[in-house]
This record gives structure tokens, sequence and C-alpha cells, in this order.
């Protein structure tokens, strides 16, 4: 299916969805106060765009998204090329990574709050925490499938251990670390929402929905402000997406049909 295909059929999907709550909206089936039309919320959407107030509070929410999902990938690329380059390593850790693996990090919030403050060192070290894991397991997975043939080439010429890492093993492992990137992207932007909707201290996007859902009929505002949040998403993953296609293109054109892409859905699913 070619590319512009896909955007066809998503903009129709797109459209049909925005059809369908708005005459759900509209035929009164629920009480605006509950579900307002799409049409006014979309309205109202393009209209924050022009509220100052509300663009800097996007600003800290992407900050801190930033901010969190960069010191995650410094984490979790190290230790991922560790972990897959040193068996006896990963075998140690094992244990302490899947029990630290399935805390979600929304319920370490009064903890991390406790210890750090509410401000954005709060913030960023739960997307940190939340964004660390596809990135480290898709490196240590991606270190794993690199060519056999190439490292023993090298060896039989006299490269040593680091040589090998840099020239072959890492280069090899760049699209699968770059589609753990994507999928983290994605959760780092959930938790930089999430923390502060959650929380209560900041002032971010979360913010303004969590005081939206205070405010009379503020159930526009508080859709509008997830129509932000999901623009951001679509735009942060379109964005990652055609850098890696750029970048990684000789990664997708491989004949037995593996790739990073594959193994993202894999290290999403852990």
């Amino acid at each position: 299916m070619s590319r512009h295909r896909e955007f066809l059929l998503g903009l129709l999907g797109a459209l049909l969805a925005f059809g369908a709550c708005e005459g759900v909206a509209r035929a009164g089936v629920v009480r605006h106060s509950y579900l307002p039309p799409a049409s006014d919320v979309l309205v109202r959407a393009v209209r924050l765009a022009g509220d100052r107030a509300f663009l800097d509070g996007v600003g800290v929410t992407l900050r801190a998204w930033a901010l969190g999902l960069g010191l995650a990938c410094l984490i979790a690329v190290p230790l991922g090329l560790l972990l897959g380059a040193v068996p006896v390593v990963e075998a140690a850790v094992r244990a302490i990574v899947e029990f630290l693996r399935p805390l979600p990090s929304v319920a370490l919030i009064p903890l991390v709050s406790l210890l750090l403050g509410a401000g954005t060192g709060t913030e960023v070290t739960l997307i940190a925490y939340a964004s660390l894991w596809p990135v480290l397991f898709n490196t240590v997975h991606g270190l794993g499938e690199t060519d056999p043939l190439a490292k023993d080439t090298l060896r039989a010429f006299g490269f040593g251990r680091l040589a090998v890492l840099l020239r072959v093993e890492l280069p090899g492992t760049a699209p699968f670390i770059a589609a753990g990137v994507r999928i983290s992207a994605a959760i780092a932007l959930i938790l930089a929402v999430a923390t502060e909707l959650l929380s209560g201290f900041g002032d971010g996007l979360g913010i303004f929905i969590a005081q939206a859902q205070t405010a009379p009929d503020g159930t526009r505002d508080v859709l509008a402000g997830v129509v932000w949040a999901g623009v951001l998403g679509l735009v942060v993953n379109g964005v990652l997406v055609g850098a890696e296609r750029r970048l990684f293109a000789w990664s997708h054109e491989r004949p037995d049909g593996g790739g990073p892409t594959a193994r993202g859905r894999e290290g999403e699913r852990a």
C-alpha cells in the first residue's frame, strides 16, 4: 500500500470519526455537557493556538517530554549495549529488570514527588523511567540481530571487541534503537501529560486539562486539550517515522521481511 493511499485512508477514518461524534452530539443522544459537538471542540482547539498562556503550557510539557526522553536514551542505549554484549551481566541483572519493568510510572508519582519535590525533576524522572524500556530492549535485541559473519571477519583481521562494536554492532543496532525511540516518544508524551494531570503541579498541558475539569461547562476545553495532545503525538510520530525511513531505508528493504519496525512492536509489547 502506497503512503499516499495510507494517508487518504487515515484521513477518511478521521473524518468518519469526526462525523459520528458530531452527529451523536447534534442529535441529542448525549447531553452537550458530556459530549459537545466535535466542531465546537475543534474550533476551541484552534482558538487555543492564539492563547499565549496555553502555548507556554504546551512548551513546558514538550520541554519535560524532550528531557525525559533524552535521559532515557542516554541510559538505555549504553545499558542495552552492555547487556547485549556481556551475557554474564545480562543474566545478573535480569531479575532486577523484570521486577522494575512492570511498575507503572504513574504509581510512582507520590514516591518520586516525596524524594524530588513538586517540579520538573519529578516529571522528567517519571518520563525517563517509562521511556527507558522500549529503547533498552530494542537495543539488546538489535545487538543480537547483527550479522555474525561481519563480526567474525573483523575479528579475523585482528580488530578488537571495541572496534567490532563501533564498526558493526552499533550501526546494525541503530535501526532497532530508532524504532525503540519512536515507541518511547509516544510513551514519554503520555507520561508528560498524565504526570501533570494526576500530580496537579506544573504549568503544562495536563494542568490545563485538569483545571478545565473543574470549570463550568469545561468538557469542551478538556476535549480541546486532548485534541492538542493527540496532534502533538501525531506530529512527533510522523517526524520520527520520516527520519527513520530516511536514515535507515536499507533496513526496511530486507528480503526476509524482518526489520526494526517489527521488532519495535515486540519492544512495545514488552
